[in-house]
């Protein structure tokens, strides 16, 4: 099935080293951001803004894969759930 392959698909990304050397270096990169924004003490507005973003943006990359497994287990399961569909309840 086309969703089984994208699951393994998805998970050995997850645990790939590739993945794991990204996930380091962004999370470095998150971290310096939020330092530089707790030390900066002449920041607009927009670039608060666009630091907090960023931050997001960068969070919401690093869980993209679980994220998608789990979306994906859940159409997997919904397919392979026996169909309802023209029985009553008493059955």
């Amino acid at each position: 099935m086309k969703i089984k392959n994208q699951i393994k698909t998805l998970i050995a990304l997850n645990e790939s080293s590739g993945w794991s050397t990204l996930n380091e270096v962004m999370k470095e990169e998150v971290l310096q951001l939020a330092l530089n924004m707790a030390r900066s003490k002449e920041m607009s507005q927009q670039e608060m803004d666009f630091h907090r973003g960023a931050i997001w943006a960068a969070e919401q990359m690093l869980n993209l894969p679980s994220r998608l497994i789990l979306k994906l287990e859940g159409e997997l399961s919904f397919e392979e759930a026996p169909s309802r569909q023209g029985r009553t309840e008493g059955e």
